[in-house]
């Protein structure tokens, strides 16, 4: 965008949800479930990551009940990045991997075959008081990818949390990385060493030694990349 809004939330709500704000009479208590992550404390990543780039627009590619969302947006409130927008990107209905993981199944929380976890994000959010930061993009990462070029968006800061194989890692990088704006920090999650999510640190090594930026650093199962400038 040639002048960036005063206030891009609003913005998009305006633009996007035709001035429909969509936790606008969602009833608060009714399904609250406080991410256990925030307890922990988020990884430094993230927060870094706002307060290095201090975005106007950052965004979460895979969201699940919130936490990374929720932790971003508070950290944006924080540093008083007043105006700043923090896109949550789902589709809320899983992925393959959670159709045969025991653990994670049951938090899709089905109701007559249909998923309702957004539900569970949308009070989490309310729950800990960043709405007024965060905005939901109920699509897959292509379809909201293809919002955000019509949009003319450019991004601040990412965090890629989606799919946990090879292809769907590669396709999110290769369809978000040109909306990153110069400077502006890619966040890859579920980045380790140990066996598991090998597709993951496999596409971001391939993607990123293609463009002359690997090694990169990375700890606690988590790994960024600064844009060059």
């Amino acid at each position: 965008m040639s002048e960036k809004p005063a206030n891009m939330r609003q913005h998009l709500i305006d633009t996007l949800w035709r001035g429909q704000d969509p936790f606008a009479g969602f009833p608060r208590r009714l399904y609250a479930d406080t991410p256990n992550e925030l307890a922990h404390g988020p990884h430094p990543y993230l927060l870094e990551a706002i307060d290095n780039a201090k975005p106007t627009v950052a965004v979460e590619i895979g969201v699940w009940k919130g936490a990374s969302s929720i932790a971003m947006a508070k950290r944006m409130k924080e540093i008083g990045l007043v105006g700043g927008v923090m896109l949550s990107i789902d589709t809320w209905l899983g992925a393959w991997d959670h159709w045969f993981n025991d653990d994670w199944y049951p938090g899709l929380a089905f109701e007559h075959g249909q998923p309702m976890l957004m539900r569970t994000f949308m009070a989490n959010v309310l729950a800990t008081n960043t709405e007024d930061v965060i905005l939901p993009i109920p699509l897959d990462s292509v379809n909201a990818n293809e919002v955000f070029r019509r949009s003319n968006l450019q991004v601040d800061v990412i965090h890629i949390d989606g799919g946990h194989d090879y292809r769907a890692v590669m396709s999110d990088l290769e369809a978000w990385w040109p909306l990153v704006r110069p400077g502006g920090w890619v966040v890859g999650d579920d980045y380790v060493h140990d066996g598991n999510w090998p597709g993951v640190r496999q596409a971001f090594d391939e993607f990123y030694e293609k463009r002359g930026l690997f090694p990169f650093e990375h700890g606690g199962a988590k790994c960024r990349i600064q844009k060059p400038v």
